[in-house]
């Protein structure tokens, strides 16, 4: 599951940059291609009994979009996208690259005293 090493790496700044105080809250966004779901799972798996087990992960959903020649011109969902860099438009299949865009960005942590 990707989502569980981009949280991973998520749950480790935070606790850097809280620097030992108890993280309450954690405001991120997050592509389109990650469901929320599985990254509220990731955060309460990876969270559990640690010094944010108590953080609240609050997620906000950018897109990620995709101009394709068939004519399709919207969103990319979960399996649209391969490694972040590679899309699969999902009207007609064609295979494109794209640069590579953060999928995860940690916008705000809240501490406790």
């Amino acid at each position: 599951m990707h989502e569980v090493s981009l949280v991973a790496e998520l749950i480790s700044e935070c606790q850097r940059q809280a620097a030992g105080r108890p993280v309450t809250r954690v405001r991120v966004r997050h592509a389109s291609s990650i469901p929320e779901p599985a990254l509220q799972q990731a955060f309460r798996m990876l969270t559990l009994g640690g010094s944010l087990s108590e953080a609240r992960l609050e997620a906000e959903p950018f897109e990620i979009r995709l101009d394709c020649g068939c004519g399709f011109d919207g969103a990319l969902g979960h399996d649209d996208l391969i490694s972040g860099s590679v899309a699969v438009c999902p009207a007609c299949g064609d295979v494109s690259i794209r640069s590579r865009t953060a999928e995860l960005e940690l916008l705000e942590i809240e501490t406790g005293q």
